[in-house]
């Protein structure tokens, strides 16, 4: 007689349930979510390290001339930089038809641990090769990296670095004093999704412990004036006050 097999099950191959499948579903589920997240957050760190030195706006700050002191005024020998701010509808460098809320002008004088912020109109008069415009209606039709060398030009300053935020970003810059270089992407992230700058992690540190050391509060606050220019009468236009803003802003002196 022949007996019986006994069939004996393997303890190292896995027995199919009825949850089988459901559980491979979960694990490609889960899979793909921590891969997702993964990307993504990548991709948001990739980001904001863009917005700092952003070659566009470093090549727009190469396109200034060199300024000039009306007759009757020099240079100051004090150290100065000058940073523009632009406060627009959209940072991003290739945002179409963007709308400038907001342009200011931030001197600070090294030498005399001193500050000036002056707004300039909007409506203010720029030229653009041939093209004689408003500031506000240059940067709708050719961007606001396109605003930087023309307004130079009109008000008699020469930018050292350039931000491009959706808001005022001043107070913002300032809270980064005492960041690493290396924690600034990660610690900074509010700042950065705001804006876009020529400056690096270490300029815009450097920036920011100036302007802290100075004190928001301790900050000259004016405002820029507008001229007729009779060339642009017809259209109405006026010029920006050149030697009465870099008087303001300390960039000039009275000749002695």
């Amino acid at each position: 007689m022949f007996r019986k097999r006994e069939r004996f099950e393997r303890s190292d191959v896995p027995r199919e349930t009825p949850y089988t499948n459901i559980i491979g579903v979960v694990v490609l589920v889960v899979v793909f979510v921590a891969l997702a997240m993964t990307v993504m957050a990548v991709w948001n760190r990739v980001t904001l390290e863009s917005r700092l030195g952003a070659n566009d706006l470093t090549n727009s700050l190469s396109a200034q001339a060199k300024a000039s002191a009306a007759d009757g005024y020099v240079a100051s020998s004090d150290e100065l930089e000058s940073t523009l701010f632009l406060t627009v509808s959209s940072a991003a460098a290739d945002a179409s038809d963007t709308q400038l809320s907001d342009a200011r002008i931030l001197t600070v004088n090294k030498t005399q641990g001193t500050a000036v912020l002056a707004t300039v109109p909007v409506s203010a008069e720029v030229a653009s090769g041939e093209t004689v415009t408003t500031l506000v209606d240059l940067c709708a039709q050719s961007g606001a990296d396109a605003c930087v060398a023309p307004l130079s030009a009109a008000s008699g300053v020469r930018f050292k670095h350039v931000v491009v935020a959706t808001e005022d970003v001043l107070e913002k810059a300032v809270q980064i004093v005492g960041t690493s270089k290396v924690n600034l992407v990660g610690e900074a992230s509010d700042l950065l999704g705001l804006m876009r700058t020529d400056m690096d992690a270490s300029d815009l540190l450097a920036f920011a412990e100036t302007v802290s050391g100075i004190g928001l509060g301790n900050i000259q606050r004016t405002e820029a004036s507008l001229v007729a220019d009779p060339d642009q009468a017809e259209a109405g236009l006026q010029a920006i006050d050149k030697t009465a803003l870099c008087l303001t802003l300390g960039t000039i002196v009275a000749a002695s």
